[in-house]
């Protein structure tokens, strides 16, 4: 399972680092003192995409580090630093339809249809891995995760007091 977290939190590194570079609308040519600069810098769809892609990047490259820094540490705490990466990938996946809505609405303004239709797209695919989330979630009960948290903290105040 946490090899799998791993790739799909590489995947969404990868592609929303490509994402940062690829700038929407491009950028300027033109020699002059907006050489290089994006064609959409004023567009506040522009602004969201950014903040959106910078997010599910940071989330999901924050993931595969713990997992692998998890894998390494200890085989004892490698449960929470899973279920640390598996909400930083999921909201790595969030934040991935968000940047892709907020560029087609800063490339193409004027066509209301292809936003509509990308909304709701973005919106059924949050729907559906909110969803996916939840039945999840309901594999874990509260009661273990509690028991798991208070024997995590345990373990590491007897490493603190042994040290």
């Amino acid at each position: 399972m946490g090899q799998t977290l791993l790739v799909v939190a590489a995947l969404i590194a990868t592609v929303t680092f490509s994402a940062a570079f690829t700038m929407p609308g491009g950028f300027n040519n033109n020699t002059g003192p907006g050489q290089g600069l994006a064609l959409l810098d004023s567009n506040r769809h522009l602004k969201w995409f950014i903040v959106s892609d910078t997010i599910a990047m940071t989330c999901s490259i924050t993931a595969a580090c713990l997992l692998f820094w998890g894998a390494v540490i200890s085989r004892e705490s490698y449960v929470y630093y899973f279920i640390t990466a598996t909400v930083l990938t999921y909201i790595a996946l969030q934040s991935t339809p968000i940047a892709l809505m907020t560029a087609i609405e800063a490339v193409l303004p004027n066509e209301h249809y292809i936003i509509v239709v990308a909304e709701v797209i973005g919106g059924a695919f949050s729907i559906s891995t909110f969803l996916l989330l939840i039945q999840l979630l309901q594999m874990f009960s509260i009661l273990e995760a509690a028991r798991f948290w208070v024997s995590y903290m345990i373990c590491k105040l007897k490493s603190k007091i042994t040290k």
